[in-house]
């Protein structure tokens, strides 16, 4: 189950709002990293146990995605092991929806509101998918999402310059919008081979200029004899 950390208000230590709530158990917040990396694990009492988020990142921010945590023993309130405690305390609940929860975590220093949304589950296809794409191409998982960013880039980029070379070769006879739309249906393969038709058109109507161009070599007969007993001297040499 995939969480959203949606916000985070700090507010003053202790404060007495009219409309906090009553404090339903104990907390304890731990810095962590493990194989899976730097997160926080983020532990509330309930009831003989400690139930919580696993929330990635290196800092608590809004943005850091979650994940539900396994009960844990109570024991966590205590001690650290080889986590580190960043705060710890008593929380009560603001509130508990179906698929969103908000909670007020107060410490001696600090007191925060943290509300998490929960996130869509990903389809089984479409993560079968994803994993047959990195089996076949020889990745990891992991780099999926750097790969999806790249194709995202290429695709974004070779949409605007076959509409800006379309523009400046139809004017005001292309037709923009419908292109587009044409495009998003595309695979980047198939956007590629329209795009190169366009450049093909846009390089015969304004043919590149020459890398070089022949220069006319002086006709006075004094600096033509020096070039030419230049041209021999290096010759022989």
């Amino acid at each position: 189950m995939f969480w959203e950390v949606t916000e985070i208000k700090r507010m003053e230590a202790q404060g007495g709002e009219a409309d906090a709530p009553e404090p339903v158990g104990r907390f304890v917040l731990h810095r962590h990293t493990d194989a899976g990396g730097e997160h926080f694990d983020l532990r509330l009492e309930n009831g003989d146990c400690l139930v919580g988020f696993r929330i990635a990142g290196a800092a608590l921010e809004a943005g850091c995605w979650a994940t539900e945590k396994l009960p844990h023993p109570v024991s966590w309130l205590e001690q650290d092991r080889d986590a580190h405690r960043e705060r710890s305390g008593v929380y009560g609940w603001l509130s508990r929806e179906e698929g969103r929860c908000s909670m007020l975590l107060r410490s001696e220093d600090e007191t925060v509101a943290l509300t998490l949304e929960r996130c869509p589950a990903p389809q089984v296809d479409a993560m079968r998918a994803l994993a047959d794409v990195a089996r076949a191409h020889r990745v990891s998982l992991a780099a999926l999402p750097g790969l999806a960013e790249d194709g995202w880039t290429a695709r974004t980029r070779a949409v605007e310059r076959f509409c800006g070379l379309s523009r400046a070769l139809d004017g005001d006879g292309f037709d923009e919008a419908g292109w587009r739309r044409l495009l998003a249906e595309m695979t980047l393969t198939e956007i590629g081979e329209r795009l190169a038709k366009v450049e093909t058109r846009h390089d015969r109507a304004h043919p590149p200029s020459p890398m070089s161009r022949p220069e006319k070599l002086p006709e006075d007969e004094t600096t033509a004899r020096a070039r030419t007993q230049q041209a021999f001297r290096i010759a022989g040499e």
